[in-house]
């Protein structure tokens, strides 16, 4: 089942190519910073799906019954250790997954804009957008926890932050008349098959 974020803030996108600083393979990854009171609808739906996923992890493993809750989520603190009454969510993807049948599949992350068009526009941190992903449940023997993988499969961008670096560059030019660009660059309407329906947001 494919679960819809509420609108919030995105810490260090990772989307329109994959970081591959802890995989060499590449993941697409961002953190979605919400409100304590818009997380609420979120955390609910998470805790449902862990619980789901857990009493059928212990009908196959008993032992699962001892595993604690992994956190679903990071509450975010100030310099001072201060709670912000911010939520901290993290999502990730892997850039390539390997299948039943051993072959290998790219994986990508579908971006929309605010009027569900699909766009290449670089997501960057301080954007506001939604988050389309399945959670993936799992149980580690190693840690003994039982918790849930984030994976986006889509985001629609709301509004568009622009990076530190165009606004330093902006600031050294003065407007002229001549070329205007569009907000963003849309690409072609056509989705493959398999990709992710716009209707999800």
């Amino acid at each position: 089942m494919t679960i819809v974020t509420p609108k919030g803030t995105a810490v260090w996108p990772k989307l329109n190519t994959p970081d591959t600083k802890f995989n060499a393979d590449g993941e697409y990854t961002v953190k979605l910073k919400l409100s304590v009171e818009d997380s609420q609808s979120l955390i609910k739906q998470l805790e449902a799906e862990r619980n789901t996923y857990k009493s059928h992890a212990i009908k196959k493993e008993p032992k699962v019954k001892q595993y604690a809750d992994a956190p679903l989520y990071e509450e975010e603190t100030d310099d001072q250790g201060d709670l912000t009454g911010f939520n901290i969510f993290k999502f990730k993807q892997k850039a390539s997954i390997t299948l039943r049948d051993g072959s290998s599949r790219s994986m990508s992350v579908a971006l929309f804009d605010s009027n569900k068009t699909p766009t290449k526009a670089e997501v960057t941190g301080g954007s506001t957008i939604k988050v389309a992903f399945k959670a993936i449940g799992y149980a580690m023997p190693s840690t003994r926890m039982v918790g849930l993988s984030l994976r986006p499969s889509a985001v629609q961008i709301i509004q568009l932050a622009q990076s530190a670096s165009a606004v330093e560059a902006v600031d050294m030019f003065d407007k002229e008349d001549g070329f205007v660009a569009n907000n963003f660059e849309n690409v072609e309407k056509e989705v493959e098959a398999e990709a992710v329906d716009a209707s999800d947001f």
